[in-house]
């Protein structure tokens, strides 16, 4: 399925897929005010998509929208449409995700990994803005999302997290106030360690030295503290888990450390050095629930969010930002989110699809039975 393709030949069942109250939302939150050229909501985000995902210019989306028969437009009167959706495609977004659950229940264990990822603006030398995700480990697909300018950090504070639910997040989410939110909402944390700014102390009140006590590894040997960490004058206990790396993961670890400083023009501090030869987690979970070796797993299936993340990027071209205004900007990303979220549901539709309504099997096919049969 190709991009116009969303706009165009499926345009039909895209909409049987979106909230039955779109329309209501799209005049709640203004972004339609008066009922000419584009009168209706589904007009609105035929207008959006076609910018968004397809990548017209304002001139090629004037036209497009005219060739198409959804209305005559200037370029100037397209930009005011699409500057005034933004609000409207966030709420939309979080709907959808809403209606389908924001997280599946997956025994043992329900896991959402969150993380966030950069995009620029034409010409953009640093952060114009973010997008912050959460992707359901097991049903693979995203349960939140929201857009945010360069001020908007990385936080499990902005992610709403379900009794039970366990979050698993990077260093850069390993601040205690954003965990201890998380435990107080009823869910759990396997979150990756930074020993500058997440202060450990033992269960008897003791500080820790986490650089240290890293140390004690021998090559292989994963270890298992009990420790806890305060905010304020609230305490939580947690384990600290780590293992020692290989000595090519620890020298690529290092040589980056380096290069982060010298770009600074300071030196790299010793402690960052010691400690890029361990690889460690904060969980809250006891043993008996996430042994030491499967939260260490646990973390490594991390990287299904960066896999979303250049999906993103590759096939819907999340990074190719071309608006320079921040409300056309907004309304850019998300709707190139929203496009994402109904490709995935397509997808996912294709896969159960049966032409006559219904699977034919509820035993094994024949053929394989006959050559099991064989065998």
């Amino acid at each position: 399925m190709d991009e116009r393709s969303l706009v165009e030949e499926e345009w039909q069942y895209v909409v049987s897929l979106l909230p039955r109250d779109f329309e209501e939302r799209a005049f709640a939150k203004l972004a339609i005010r008066r009922r000419r050229n584009i009168a209706t909501a589904e007009d609105l985000l035929r207008l959006v998509l076609a910018y968004s995902v397809c990548d017209f210019s304002l001139r090629q989306l004037a036209a497009w929208a005219k060739v198409s028969g959804l209305a005559e437009l200037s370029d100037v009167a397209a930009l005011k449409r699409l500057c005034g959706a933004s609000e409207w495609l966030g709420d939309l977004v979080m709907t959808w995700l809403s209606e389908r659950g924001l997280t599946r229940q997956v025994p043992p264990l329900s896991v959402r990994v969150v993380d966030a990822s950069v995009v620029m603006a034409p010409g953009g030398v640093g952060v114009d803005w973010r997008v912050h995700a959460g992707l359901d480990l097991g049903a693979m697909r995203l349960t939140s999302l929201e857009v945010t300018g360069p001020d908007g950090g990385e936080t499990l504070a902005r992610h709403t997290v379900a009794p039970g639910e366990v979050v698993l997040a990077d260093r850069g989410y390993a601040h205690r106030e954003a965990v201890a939110g998380v435990l107080a909402a009823g869910g759990h944390v396997v979150v990756r360690g930074n020993w500058q700014n997440f202060p450990l102390e033992t269960r008897a009140g003791s500080a820790v030295d986490v650089v240290a006590s890293l140390e004690t590894l021998a090559a292989g040997e994963i270890g298992d503290w009990p420790v806890r960490f305060r905010v304020g004058r609230k305490r939580y206990p947690v384990r600290l888990i780590a293992v020692k790396k290989s000595a090519p993961a620890t020298a690529r670890e290092q040589k980056h450390i380096r290069y982060r400083a010298q770009r600074k023009r300071r030196r790299p501090d010793p402690r960052s050095l010691r400690a890029a030869a361990y690889v460690y987690v904060i969980t809250d979970l006891p043993p008996d629930i996430l042994p030491p070796a499967e939260a260490l797993e646990l973390y490594r299936l991390r990287w299904q969010i960066e896999l979303a993340f250049k999906r993103l990027k590759s096939i819907l071209k999340l990074d190719r930002l071309r608006a320079h205004k921040p409300q056309l900007a907004k309304t850019y990303l998300y709707g190139k989110l929203l496009a994402a979220l109904i490709l995935d549901e397509l997808c996912e539709t294709a896969v159960a699809f049966f032409p006559w309504g219904f699977p034919l099997f509820t035993h094994p096919p024949l053929s394989l039975a006959l050559a099991d049969r064989a065998d």
